[in-house]
């Protein structure tokens, strides 16, 4: 089997990395798979300021630690550490060091392959990074085709890169992405409060102001803005695990984190009736106008509902897919 280069994504809480990483370098070395590990450095949030409130990055700190990653990597190339024909395992491949992969294996007669994991992109209509579009689409189109590779989160983003974007349909492979399951076992509420959840960012194409409405129409229950409430991770679950519902308004979704995890620790999504929600939810879920939204939260608290079963395929699947296949 080839060496795996793997380049992991700085550990941030509410992009959900630090397990992430976790649990790959466990899956990596549990399962003796050849690989090396590109450190994710940065420039350090205390130097450079904290995540803003509704942001789940810090741009300093994404383009230093993207470009501090090619920079090992040429490095292990040069001193003969990392493979000539290894392939780079990226756990977000919207980065700009994967444009010099085919100046390298031209001009240094490497065989480098390039494989990894797509969250968004410009090619969503309505991601905040469309507004960068003009700059970025050539980009997207390059990346594309440089990459062996490609697992999305959802059939919805897959079908909306093909729609927008120049891509060889074959290199998108949907498998869903990997969950904290390990935490989630640790809580087992028995008690639910008539709580409702919104856990989303606190932007535009989260539309959190419908919560607002939301909690106009139904003032005799709880309601949390988690985004607002600074809370640590374990006092999150905690509110998640013993709260009813967790809505959703977005009008951007390519996987959901946020609901999946929501779900795992026993909340009822409601959710619209669009995005990736139809593939993971039935209808009894998913509303079509705002109306339909109280009405369904409302059946949520009061037991009308139950939580569903997710469709997701385990981590343990998840990572024999984006790994094993490396010969």
């Amino acid at each position: 089997m080839k060496e795996i280069v793997y380049m992991p994504l700085e550990h941030i809480e509410q992009r959900y990395t630090t397990h992430l990483d976790n649990d790959i370098c466990n899956y990596l070395s549990v399962n003796h798979i050849n690989w090396k590990y590109l450190h994710p450095r940065t420039l350090g949030e205390d130097q450079y300021g904290t995540i803003k409130n509704g942001n789940f990055l810090n741009a300093n700190d994404t383009i230093y630690r993207q470009f501090s990653q090619f920079q090992q990597l040429i490095q292990g190339l040069m001193l003969g550490d990392i493979s000539k024909d290894a392939t780079i395992f990226i756990t977000d491949i919207w980065n700009f060091g994967i444009m010099a992969i085919p100046y390298l294996n031209f001009f240094s007669e490497y065989d480098l392959k390039v494989k990894g994991v797509l969250h968004a992109g410009s090619f969503t209509d309505t991601d905040f990074v469309r507004q960068m579009e003009r700059y970025y689409k050539n980009f997207e189109d390059i990346i594309f085709d440089i990459c062996d590779t490609i697992y999305v989160g959802s059939e919805f983003i897959k079908q909306d890169i093909i729609r927008k974007r120049v891509i060889d349909a074959d290199k998108l492979v949907v498998t869903g992405l990997p969950l904290d399951e390990n935490k989630y076992s640790r809580y087992n509420s028995p008690i639910k409060h008539d709580n409702i959840i919104f856990n989303g960012r606190n932007c535009d194409e989260k539309q959190p102001w419908l919560f607002d409405r939301l909690q106009e129409k139904l003032p005799n229950y709880n309601f949390f803005n988690t985004q607002k409430m600074n809370l640590k991770k374990h006092q999150y679950y905690t509110l998640l695990n013993s709260s009813k519902a967790v809505v959703s308004f977005a009008l951007q979704e390519n996987f959901g984190y946020g609901i999946q995890e929501a779900v795992q620790l026993g909340c009822i999504p409601i959710v619209p009736n669009r995005l990736v929600y139809p593939e993971q939810f039935n209808h009894l879920y998913l509303y079509d106008n705002f109306d339909e939204c109280v009405k369904k939260v409302d059946q949520a608290i009061k037991g009308v509902l139950s939580v569903p079963k997710l469709k997701n395929k385990t981590n343990k699947e998840i990572f024999k897919i984006w790994f094993n296949d490396n010969d």
